[in-house]
């Protein structure tokens, strides 16, 4: 019972609570959720400096590419989560539910697919990225990490995004500030404690992602919001859900095009 007056009181909030009640309760977990993700690679940076000059470079190199793999996350999350929004608003809950599921293994299959791609060809990205033959060990080095870790970091940030657009920033706040924290305190044990250099910086990161992961997967679950729905957890129905969406929305895109007409 009382979980049931908890969504009631939070869909009401969020439907009829005045706008500068509601923007400022959801923009200052917001700001330091961004915040905090950006110390990430500062922490990175103030520890790997210790190390050198071309250490240093290395994880500047190698922060290009994570901004993209978060700009990706950004990307679906954003999109989802306000799909998923107008959803919950029109009482559309199961289709929330699918959209928030699309979004998660979207998520999972991007990274895959950047870990597998980048891990393999891991030398020539590095270079592309703007690395010299100074940097590029150090850069791979710290790269290693980072991609295998991307599957994670893309869908802590989706998950980030979905908990936001359903009211919940705090949520949303604590996972990610968990990550960041733990990230500092990992930086110096596996990079001069356990003398692992640039690649225990990548390897406390992708620690501190996955944590952040876990943390923002159990609190989309378990604390009243919109959970991984059933329907779509299994690639079959993940595919069933995407094909459906996809061929709907092309359907609209054919029924908005003007009718032809010959000219003679």
């Amino acid at each position: 019972m009382s979980h049931t007056k908890e969504k009631h009181d939070q869909y009401y909030e969020m439907a009829h609570a005045p706008i500068s009640h509601i923007i400022p309760k959801l923009a200052a977990p917001t700001i330091v959720s961004m915040l905090i993700s950006s110390i990430y690679n500062m922490a990175d940076t103030f520890f790997v400096s210790q190390l050198g000059t071309s250490a240093s470079g290395a994880v500047g190199v190698i922060f290009s590419a994570m901004a993209i793999i978060q700009a990706l996350a950004f990307m679906i999350g954003m999109g989802s989560g306000n799909y998923m929004t107008r959803s919950l608003g029109a009482g559309k809950r199961e289709l929330a539910e699918q959209i928030v599921s699309i979004a998660f293994f979207t998520g999972i299959i991007m990274g895959l697919v950047i870990t597998v791609s980048a891990t393999f060809n891991i030398h020539k990205i590095v270079l592309l990225l703007g690395a010299t033959e100074t940097i590029a060990p150090y850069a791979k080095a710290y790269a290693q990490y980072i991609f295998i870790a991307a599957p994670f970091m893309i869908c802590s940030f989706i998950m980030n995004n979905l908990l936001r657009f359903q009211g919940k920033a705090s949520y949303a706040m604590v996972g990610i500030t968990i990550g960041g924290l733990l990230n500092i305190a990992l930086d110096p044990l596996f990079i001069f404690t356990l003398g692992m250099g640039t690649a225990g910086a990548a390897l406390a990161t992708g620690l501190s992602q996955f944590i952040s992961f876990c943390i923002l997967l159990w609190m989309c679950n378990h604390q009243e919001a919109v959970f991984l729905s059933a329907y779509a957890n299994s690639a079959r129905n993940w595919l069933f859900t995407v094909r459906s969406f996809t061929a709907a929305s092309h359907l609209w895109d054919v029924r908005e095009l003007p009718a032809w007409q010959p000219s003679f």
